[in-house]
């Protein structure tokens, strides 16, 4: 079957998402479990006669079940309950940060990551003059310095990070870097002491990424930081996207292992 086949078979269950709000709202309301026809009122704040009349239609159409208190989702009611939310999730982000989507070269995500974009639906994007972004990264350090976990994968470097991922791994933090192949070059040549150093601890580790990654990014306690570049080319230090919930780590974290399982062990130098 092709997408156009698809798409056929699903026209009438999209149709009904978007004709009926009602409806869309019952099954949102019921994917975290059984209400009852007060709960569902209080929630979608309509007439309790216009929400039996949809959830009516519900159970004939195999979404939502009576039970004795209330309803509950299906089987199925369940899974078009999940696709939806995961759908809606990921148009808030589009359109909360839109520019930033747009303007930027995504090419480092891949697709399966990309279809979950809702969880970065916390997210705020940090940008500014230089001053303010120089403050950022200040920040930033800070809290690699006092990170108890440091995931990164990165195609630049800052001068001030080397220093702060060594007192971190010194303070106990366990850490992970996935550098591409100029950027460990530079390490090696301006950083040589710090990194022989690091390469001897059993908390440390870095990994060589002989391929170009368009993205730079840090997942560390319980925050994502990920910063992209430019459409012409350019890193986009200006801008980044920086989100603080369980669901966006987690995204980071499968960002990271996605990257790392590209790249080479660094063992010694």
């Amino acid at each position: 079957m092709t997408v156009c086949d698809d798409f056929d078979l699903a026209e009438d269950l999209l149709k009904g998402f978007t004709r009926s709000a009602i409806r869309t709202k019952v099954l949102l309301s019921l994917k975290d479990g059984e209400l009852t026809a007060a709960d569902l009122e209080r929630s979608l704040g309509t007439r309790a006669s216009t929400i039996l009349h949809a959830v009516k239609d519900m159970i004939e159409g195999g979404t939502v079940a009576r039970t004795f208190r209330g309803y509950r989702l299906t089987n199925l009611g369940r899974i078009q309950a999940l696709m939806l939310s995961r759908l809606l999730s990921a148009i808030a982000v589009l359109e909360s940060h839109k520019d930033f989507w747009m303007k930027h070269d995504i090419s480092a995500i891949p697709d399966d990551l990309l279809v979950d974009i809702g969880l970065l639906r916390d997210g705020e994007i940090v940008s500014g003059d230089p001053a303010a972004i120089l403050r950022t990264q200040q920040i930033f350090v800070s809290q690699l310095i006092s990170s108890r976990s440091i995931y990164g994968v990165s195609p630049i470097i800052i001068p001030e990070y080397p220093k702060a991922i060594d007192t971190a791994v010194k303070n106990g933090a366990h850490v992970e870097l996935v550098l591409t192949a100029p950027i460990v070059e530079i390490v090696v040549r301006d950083y040589r002491d710090i990194l022989e150093n690091l390469l001897t601890k059993e908390n440390f580790e870095l990994y060589r990424l002989d391929a170009d990654v368009r993205a730079a990014f840090t997942v560390i306690d319980s925050s994502l930081s990920l910063g992209l570049f430019r459409l012409d080319g350019g890193y986009d230090i200006g801008q980044d996207l920086i989100c603080t919930s369980p669901g966006a780590r987690e995204w980071g974290m499968r960002l990271f292992v996605h990257h790392k399982k590209r790249a080479k062990r660094v063992t010694s130098i």
